[in-house]
């Protein structure tokens, strides 16, 4: 695991620890200056390379990224990633069967 950089310390100093008080990305856009792609694309790094459990939820108004503290909280953060997931291999799988003109 790589150490954090500025940036990617900053972000993490600035996600709430719990589910309770989630912070969403329009609030991150403002304190940090950067445009959303930025934002999101530090939080999958502080993710994917760094191993930080930074979970989101989605259901307004208490919608928001936080630092996941307990399996409760894992298991919502991880619900609409799995739901995704379900989604585009089905999508995947009648892409892949569909039945082009060509072939008529």
């Amino acid at each position: 695991m790589n150490k954090l950089d500025k940036e990617e310390q900053r972000l993490l100093d600035l996600l709430p620890k719990g589910i309770d008080r989630p912070r969403p990305l329009k609030e991150l856009v403002k304190l940090t200056g950067w445009n959303s792609r930025k934002v999101r694309g530090t939080i999958n790094r502080l993710i994917v390379i760094h191993h930080q459990p930074i979970g989101a939820v989605y259901d307004h108004p208490n919608n928001g990224y936080f630092i996941i503290t307990n399996d409760k909280e894992r298991n919502i953060a991880l619900a609409p990633l799995t739901s995704q997931i379900h989604k585009m291999t089905k999508r995947a799988q009648i892409i892949s069967n569909a039945q082009l003109a060509s072939e008529e």
